[in-house]
C-alpha cells in the first residue's frame, strides 16, 4: 500500500480498524496512483528595484543562438513551384547552383532538405551521392554570408548519422551554417526521417574554415539524460572525422541532437559543479529547519524550456537549473520527499561581463494528503533564499572576471567532453572579444 493511501485511512475516526476492513476497496479506489499527477509549481522572480536584469538588447544578443527548423523533405515544391516536375536529384543540382550565386543560410537550408529528400525516400544511388557530394562541397567553400551576425563569418559543420553501424541503413543529413552557436534537432525531425532511436554510426565534418564543432546525441528529447559528443579534427576540422559505431552507451537511443560551433578565442570548458555551488547548497540547507538533504544537489540545463509544472516557459532562452532534493519533516506526520529548483539566466552584457541570477524557482513535491499545503509553504519562503542563491552564483562565476570582457557564452552537457548523463554536470564556455 502506499504512503497516499495509508494517510487517507489515518484520518479516518477509526483509522487502524477501518484500514484493515477496508483494504479491498482503497485499492479498487486508488489503484497504485496518487491523489494528484500534477505535483510541481513555478513561479517567475519579478526583478527588484535595485537588481541589475539584462535590457532588451542584451537578451536579444545573448538569445540568438540557436536555430530549429521544419525540414520541407517532400513538399520542397511548395515552396519553389518550379521543382514541382522534378525528380530529387534534379531538385537538389537546381537548389545547389542557386546556393552558388546566393549563399545565403535560407539556400544552405534547402539544399540540406534536397539532401535528406533524397536520403529518406530512397533516392540514393550512385548519381545521387555523386551530387550529395557535390552539395556538400559547395556548403564547405568558403563565401561571404550578408545574413550573419558580427563574430560569426564562418562556414559550415555538417553530419551524416547512419542507422546502422558502419555507415549503413538509412541516414539523415544535417547541416550548421553560419550565424549560431547551436543547430537543434529534435524527436519529431528523428521520427520523420525513421531515425529516433535508430542512429549506430555518424560523421562529422567541417569547411577549412571553421574553428572546430561538435555533434551531440542525446538520449531524450530536448536534450537531456544520456549523452555522447563526436568532435571535428582538432588540427584539420575540415579531415572528416568516422565513427563506425558510436557505443554501446548511446547506440539507438538518440532522440534530440545539438551542432554545436566553436570559437576563436574562447576558454576552455567550465565545470559549473566544480565552482563550489553544490557545497554552498548543502550548506545553505543545513540551516533551513525541518528540511534535509536526501540526495546530492544537481547542477544541469534546461535548454530552450516550453512550459508545464518541470520547466519554465522560455523556448528562446537556456538556463542553468539547479535541482535540489529535499526531505520535509512534517510534525506529527509522515516525511514528504520533495524538489526545489531554482532556473539561473547567465548572460554577457553589453560591456562583456559575465552575469548571471535566478529567473525562475520552483518546487515539487510527492503526491499525499498534504502535498498542497506543504508545496504552497515551500513557494511562499522561497523568495526569500533568492538572495542567498545569487550570491553563490555571483561567487562560482567570480573566476570569470579576471579573463574578460567577453563577447558570448554557451553551454556544454556534463564537463563538456567525452559523454555522460545532463544530470552529472554542465559546463560554460566563455568566448573573448
Amino acid at each position: 500500500m502506499k504512503k497516499i493511501e495509508l494517510e487517507k485511512m489515518l484520518l479516518e475516526a477509526e483509522g487502524i480498524t477501518k484500514l484493515l476492513e477496508r483494504a479491498n476497496d482503497i485499492k479498487a479506489k486508488y489503484g497504485t496512483g496518487g491523489l494528484n499527477n500534477d505535483h510541481g509549481k513555478i513561479r517567475y522572480l519579478e526583478p527588484g528595484t535595485n537588481d541589475i536584469r539584462p535590457t532588451a538588447d542584451e537578451i536579444l544578443a545573448n538569445d540568438r543562438d540557436n536555430i530549429q527548423r521544419a525540414h520541407v523533405l517532400a513538399n520542397i515544391e511548395m515552396f519553389l513551384p518550379e521543382l514541382a516536375q522534378r525528380t530529387p536529384v534534379e531538385s537538389l543540382q537546381l537548389l545547389v547552383e542557386r546556393c552558388k550565386k546566393n549563399p545565403t543560410v535560407s539556400n544552405q537550408f534547402l539544399v540540406e532538405d534536397a539532401v535528406n529528400r533524397i536520403l529518406n525516400n530512397g533516392h540514393s544511388n550512385s548519381e545521387a551521392e555523386k551530387i550529395i557530394t557535390s552539395a556538400i562541397k559547395m556548403l564547405s567553400t568558403k563565401t561571404l554570408k550578408k545574413d550573419v551576425s558580427p563574430g560569426d563569418e564562418t562556414d559550415s559543420i555538417w553530419s551524416q548519422l547512419y542507422q546502422h553501424s558502419d555507415f549503413g541503413g538509412r541516414s539523415y543529413f544535417v547541416n550548421h551554417a553560419p550565424g549560431f552557436v547551436y543547430r537543434k534537432v529534435r524527436i519529431g525531425t528523428l521520427s520523420g526521417a525513421s531515425l529516433n532511436d535508430s542512429i549506430s554510426s555518424l560523421y562529422v565534418d567541417a569547411s577549412p574554415s571553421e574553428i572546430a564543432g561538435r555533434v551531440i546525441l542525446f538520449q531524450n528529447d530536448r536534450f537531456d539524460g544520456r549523452f555522447a559528443s563526436f568532435s571535428t579534427n582538432a588540427s584539420s576540422p575540415s579531415t572528416r572525422m568516422y565513427t563506425p559505431y558510436i557505443g554501446n552507451f548511446m547506440n539507438d537511443r538518440t532522440s534530440s541532437i545539438l551542432v554545436v560551433r566553436q570559437y576563436n578565442n574562447e576558454l576552455p570548458p567550465i565545470s559549473l559543479g566544480s565552482l563550489g555551488l553544490k557545497e554552498a547548497i548543502k550548506t545553505f540547507i543545513d540551516s533551513v529547519p525541518r528540511i534535509s538533504l536526501r540526495g546530492e544537489p544537481v547542477v544541469t540545463w534546461d535548454m530552450w524550456p516550453e512550459g508545464g509544472s518541470d520547466h519554465p516557459n522560455e523556448p528562446t532562452k537556456r538556463y542553468i537549473e539547479l535541482k535540489i532534493p529535499v526531505r520535509v519533516d512534517v510534525p506529527n506526520w509522515f516525511d514528504y520527499d520533495a524538489e526545489i529548483r531554482y532556473w539561473v539566466y547567465l548572460y554577457v552584457d553589453s560591456s562583456g561581463t559575465l552575469r548571471g541570477y535566478v529567473d525562475y524557482y520552483g518546487a515539487w513535491v510527492e503526491g499525499g494528503v498534504k502535498h498542497d499545503r506543504i508545496l504552497d509553504r515551500i513557494m511562499d519562503e522561497l523568495p526569500g533564499t533568492i538572495g542567498t542563491v545569487n550570491g553563490q552564483i555571483s561567487n562560482a562565476l567570480r573566476i570569470a572576471e579576471s579573463f574578460g570582457p567577453y563577447q558570448r557564452q554557451y553551454f556544454l552537457p556534463g564537463d563538456g567532453t567525452g559523454s555522460g548523463n545532463t544530470n552529472t554536470d554542465v559546463s560554460l564556455v566563455l568566448v573573448r572579444r
